[in-house]
């Protein structure tokens, strides 16, 4: 997972919630995430703007989202679902619910897998639930924590791990979210070795700092696609770049212990 920026709302989500925030909840005007998928050009604009802002991730997991809009009458298709932090029964049922809160924008991520597939993933979104219940806000390091990335380490063969092992909140998004599962874990692992093999030291170096400026530009607000599991590529990169600059260094060394 990597920190999502988030940018303003929509204009056309703005539109819609303030209608229903006015018109004291009459029938079909509820400031609902129900009544948010009905209306067609308000959870497009929404849908566009999560894509957008996350780089084509997952907010979970870093798999690949995809959004083909080709307009010209042709169908929409949507590779991800839109996530709530604080799930849709908080928002509505529990004490301490706020009206709307299920189609506020800040409480939306978008997702893998898409919407209304036919299969259940066993982990990421579909593992968390309703997870965290109040109790455990404190537990769940949501991807709009700033420095959400630094709290997760990742081998070059995928594995996760939390990078401080105190962090309890870091160890039980983990095992909540199974972000350890075996086949996310081979996912990470093949695009980590698929950017490690046979890497120089001056290609890892070029690829690091890619990678590095993609992020930034989309932090900047720049529509930016980023590498699938780009933060667990980075944390191998960054380590492989230090590994051969230091056998550089070594050679360096012994060169001149040789001609001394």
């Amino acid at each position: 997972m990597r920190t999502i920026v988030k940018r303003p709302q929509p204009d056309a989500l703005t539109r819609w919630r303030q209608a229903r925030l006015a018109a004291n909840k009459p029938a079909g005007m509820d400031c609902s995430y129900a009544e948010l998928r009905r209306d067609t050009a308000a959870i497009t604009a929404v849908e566009d703007a999560l894509f957008a802002e996350q780089g084509g991730i997952c907010a979970y997991t870093g798999h690949r989202l995809w959004l083909n809009d080709e307009g010209g009458g042709c169908r929409r298709r949507v590779g991800f679902h839109c996530e709530h932090l604080k799930s849709q029964e908080r928002c509505r049922d529990l004490d301490g619910a706020v009206y709307g809160e299920d189609a506020d924008y800040r409480n939306l991520v978008a997702c893998w897998p898409p919407a209304n597939c036919r299969y259940e993933l066993p982990y990421g979104a579909r593992a968390k639930g309703s997870w965290p219940r109040a109790a455990d806000d404190q537990l769940f390091v949501s991807p709009l924590t700033a420095g959400c990335s630094e709290r997760f380490r990742f081998s070059r063969f995928g594995r996760i791990s939390p990078a401080n092992a105190d962090d309890t909140a870091a160890l039980e998004t983990i095992k909540r979210l199974c972000l350890d599962n075996g086949a996310l874990t081979a996912l990470r692992r093949a695009e980590i070795q698929g950017k490690l093999k046979g890497i120089r030291r001056a290609e890892a170096k070029r690829l690091l700092q890619q990678l590095r400026a993609d992020g930034a530009r989309l932090d900047a607000g720049q529509d930016t696609q980023l590498t699938p599991f780009c933060f667990a590529v980075e944390q191998a990169l960054e380590r492989e770049v230090r590994k051969l600059e230091g056998i550089r260094d070594m050679i360096r060394n012994r060169s001149r212990s040789d001609k001394g």
